[in-house]
């Protein structure tokens, strides 16, 4: 019996420790950003809540945040392919980013209220009471700093990041992304 209950705590403790060893990558992140760049991004943080939204999505699991940028745009182009001549189905497009055990899920697409193709998922994102939101103005390629000032007032308020991260592309049509607004949630 005691066998049965340290192996228990045992998987236990090798989960707390590859969760552990997950925060300490985001931390050297984050860390080596603000060493980089030697001052973190200015944005204007709010405290709101977040409806939930149905969306027509691709949902991808990578092995990390390096593969990010490869399968959003992709993901946004298979779906747009599919709804883009309905009036509207691509006026709110979503990116979702939740850490799994092995890897990071992507989902990206858009709000959508139509019927059920092939070719994508249609996915509940969940509501939520309070979220740490951040405007990010222009390129992608600076995106990570605008989520480094928002995880750092996250830490700031006493608040702990439970739950999914969004992208809303407010603005997203130039080619070269210099006018483009996106709110992280």
């Amino acid at each position: 019996r005691i066998a049965a209950l340290l192996r228990i705590r045992r998987a236990e403790v090798e989960r707390e420790h590859r969760i552990a060893a997950d925060r300490l990558v985001d931390v050297e992140r984050r860390l080596h950003l603000i060493e980089k760049e030697n001052h973190m991004s200015q944005v204007e943080i709010v405290e709101k809540s977040l409806p939930d939204v149905r969306v027509a999505a691709r949902r991808v699991v990578v092995a990390d945040q390096s593969e990010v940028a490869a399968v959003v745009g992709p993901a946004f182009d298979a779906v747009a392919e599919i709804i883009g001549e309905e009036c509207g189905a691509l006026t709110t497009p979503i990116a979702q980013y939740a850490t799994l055990e092995d890897g990071l899920e992507v989902i990206a697409g858009y709000a959508y209220n139509g019927p059920v193709r092939d070719g994508f998922e249609v996915i509940d994102l969940p509501a939520a009471d309070a979220a740490v939101c951040g405007i990010h103005l222009g390129s992608m390629d600076h995106i990570a700093e605008s989520w480094q000032a928002i995880h750092a007032e996250i830490f700031a308020r006493g608040l702990v990041h439970s739950g999914p991260c969004r992208e809303l592309y407010v603005r997203a049509v130039s080619e070269n992304q210099s006018d483009w607004v996106t709110e992280l949630q």
